[in-house]
């Protein structure tokens, strides 16, 4: 095969047992890395250096370092002043890493792109499409609700056939022993640990603090700034009854709305931005399909209603708790994801 293949790597288990499996099937294996903020630094680069050579196979460094700070996480910090809780990693996969590395590819003539996300590949309605992965506890798809058809076409996921076991098995076979045996990075890359509080106050200027309210207008003390909360949080809140929580973040008139955790429940939500490639534009009949995106919530079996201008709405079975504004919701059709948006409403019908 002389097919070649441009895999995104960051150093970790994932994307190398990614780049072995692909040079193994015959491709021409390139990797690229990249670099994203100040903490991406020399030793990391000669740490991937000597995954690459002991794979064997070239290395491409790409330092977009501003970029990402001006999209991604300008986007984080201005999602929690607008009092919305983002989901940085959906956001950063789909504006920032699959799109560079697909223009990459494109400008340095690569035929595909890779990476090593628990995905598979698949088609609706003659439309290239992600699907859920055999190991459907590592799943990844929902981050990827907004890639459009352009990229998924021309990327490979290998690993969306193993289980995260078979690929640790896979690492200690070719001489990544300590690959291997290293616990997951979890939560945020570019947070580091750090608490996103802290990040964000960092961030920001000046902390504008405001009223924490009950529904009816009393008062149970005051908040440091709206980006310290998201809805459903009890945390920090002194005096709260039993049972009460974060209802509504009114960033408006910067305040915090608390009330009982049960009203929290809602069976219709609206989404913005909303991608939904495999129907007809302006589609407005009722499909089933599945859902998910509400915290904790499981997927949920619900009927969608296209709009005509990037919205939609949906009309859940069974009700969510504590729905966000500013999370992505995807939706699927069985295991096949169809697309998604932005939540930005939710109400009982």
């Amino acid at each position: 095969m002389d097919k070649s293949v441009l895999v995104a790597l960051s150093g970790g288990l994932d994307s190398t047992v990614t780049a072995i499996l692909l040079k193994k099937q015959g491709y021409k294996v390139s990797g690229i890395h990249f670099a994203l903020y100040t903490n991406d630094n020399k030793g990391k680069q000669e740490e991937l250096y000597g995954v690459t050579q002991k794979i064997g196979i070239p290395l491409h460094l790409l330092d977009i370092k501003d970029t990402f700070d001006k999209t991604v996480i300008n986007y984080f910090t201005s999602e929690y002043l607008n009092g919305r809780t983002p989901c940085p990693c959906s956001f950063c996969n789909v504006n920032i890493k699959w799109d560079v590395l697909y223009n990459y590819a494109v400008k340095n003539g690569f035929d595909y792109i890779a990476t090593g996300h628990y995905v598979k590949k698949t088609s609706h309605n003659s439309v290239p499409r992600i699907k859920q992965s055999r190991d459907i506890n590592k799943d990844q798809s929902y981050f990827l609700w907004g890639l459009p058809t352009k990229i998924i076409s021309k990327s490979i996921t290998p690993l969306g056939d193993f289980l995260k076991s078979e690929v640790r098995d896979i690492a200690k076979s070719n001489g990544f022993t300590n690959l291997a045996s290293k616990p997951e990075s979890m939560g945020v890359c570019f947070l580091r640990g750090e608490n996103y509080r802290d990040f964000l106050k960092s961030r920001i200027n000046t902390t504008k603090k405001g009223p924490i309210l009950a529904a009816d207008g009393s008062c149970f003390g005051e908040h440091n700034g709206i980006y310290n909360f998201t809805i459903g949080q009890k945390k920090d809140i002194s005096n709260l009854p039993k049972g009460y929580c974060v209802t509504k973040i009114n960033a408006e008139n910067n305040s915090i709305i608390v009330g009982p955790w049960d009203n929290l429940f809602y069976n219709t939500i609206r989404l913005k931005n909303c991608l939904t490639p495999s129907l007809p534009e302006g589609y407005h009949d009722k499909i089933k399909i599945m859902i998910r995106g509400f915290g904790k919530n499981p997927q949920k079996e619900c009927t969608i209603l296209i709009e005509s201008d990037n919205k939609a709405t949906i009309l859940l079975d069974d009700p969510a708790w504590a729905p966000m504004a500013g999370q992505p919701t995807a939706i699927y059709k069985d295991d096949v994801l169809l697309g998604g948006g932005y939540l930005y409403d939710y109400y009982n019908r």
